[in-house]
């Protein structure tokens, strides 16, 4: 099957703009899924990645972008959970591969079968592409990390609350809802503007963070054994958040950055997302720890994508959120969409229309 693809290049290190070109033809192998992508949304790791450097495994001219929501094209020979023409979501797998083929922003993209789901029809393609690396990463941070019990749509509640410092963030909106899947109480953080959001999620308090007082409040309904997660990760929520981690009495922080705070000496911050159970090069950041290869990954991956997205998005049970701004274009946008999450926004995402 021959198709003609065309994506966003990043030429060089720290190029800008993108080039739009030619792609390769997509070739997927035995356990791949090939996408074609009508919406991809735009991760701080593209503008991140575009202004200092990708991980040296990687040669350019590479391609960027994480999240795609489209329809199934082409399947390997071993990947019998979808269709030709079904509606899905996928986490693109490129920057643990080092293969272009396997990113975002082009008109056919290819992963790994592992990170991708159906979509009810309910569900547009625009709201849907905020998912997938929000998905991956609030996975990684409770079921590899804080080793929590896997998402059910009937979970047993475990009696223990977790903070989800930044719950309005892409990536606070799943880890919030996995959280909830997994029998946790959800305590979390946002601006006023966006609490009833963060209610309609399953957060069952939420606190602003701008108030002077937030961390004593926030230590007032938790205890010892609660749990932490800091969706933020500048420097000074990761310090806020070891803070209230190690008056708890310490343990395990996920954050999605790479350690930039000053934590006590009973927190251990760890930094991973669950792509990485494929296979990741040795980087120039000595802070990450990445997460290989393993039985438990691939446990985990089964569990979140293969067996409890599909079925919680069909049922309603896990929404969409946050709210996309579709920016309209094309390809020859994307940069402009890059540029716009760089600056900042607020409980939305980027999403890029490539249809």
């Amino acid at each position: 099957m021959t198709f003609t693809n065309r994506a966003a290049w990043l030429p060089a290190e720290k190029a800008n703009p993108l080039v739009v070109e030619s792609a390769p033809t997509p070739d997927p192998s035995e356990d791949e899924v090939v996408i074609k992508v009508a919406y991809a949304a735009v991760n701080p790791a593209d503008w991140m990645s575009q202004d200092s450097a990708l991980p040296p495994h990687i040669k350019f001219p590479f391609i960027l972008g994480l999240d795609v929501a489209g329809t199934v094209v082409q399947l390997g020979s071993n990947v019998t959970r979808f269709k030709v023409g079904q509606r899905v979501i996928g986490h693109c797998d490129g920057l643990a591969t080092a293969k272009a083929s396997n990113m975002g922003f082009q008109l056919y993209s290819t992963t790994r079968e592992i990170f991708v789901s159906a979509i009810p029809d309910s569900l547009p393609l625009e709201n849907a592409a905020v998912l997938p690396v929000s998905i991956s990463t609030a996975a990684t941070a409770l079921f590899v990390e804080l080793k929590l019990p896997f998402p059910s749509l009937n979970p047993k509640q475990l009696g223990r609350r977790i903070l989800v410092w930044g719950g309005s963030s892409s990536v606070g909106c799943s880890m919030i809802q996995l959280a909830v899947a997994a029998g946790l109480e959800v305590v979390t953080t946002a601006s006023p503007a966006n609490h009833d959001l963060m209610r309609s999620l399953g957060a069952s308090q939420v606190f602003n963070y701008h108030d002077s007082d937030v961390t004593d409040k926030l230590l007032a309904v938790l205890k010892a054994g609660d749990l932490v997660m800091d969706a933020i990760s500048t420097e000074n929520t990761q310090t806020k958040c070891g803070e209230i981690l190690g008056r708890l009495g310490g343990g395990t922080l996920p954050v999605t950055q790479p350690q930039a705070g000053t934590f006590p000496d009973n927190v251990n911050v760890v930094f991973g997302k669950i792509s990485t159970i494929i296979r990741v090069a040795s980087t120039n950041q000595p802070t990450v720890i990445c997460i290989h290869l393993g039985f438990t990954a691939l446990e985990v991956g089964n569990a979140v994508w293969r067996e409890y997205i599909p079925k919680a998005l069909a049922a309603g049970q896990f929404q969409a959120k946050p709210d996309p701004v579709v920016i309209e274009g094309g390809l020859e946008k994307v940069q402009e969409g890059i540029d716009i999450l760089r600056k900042g926004i607020s409980a939305k995402k980027i999403v890029m229309n490539l249809s």
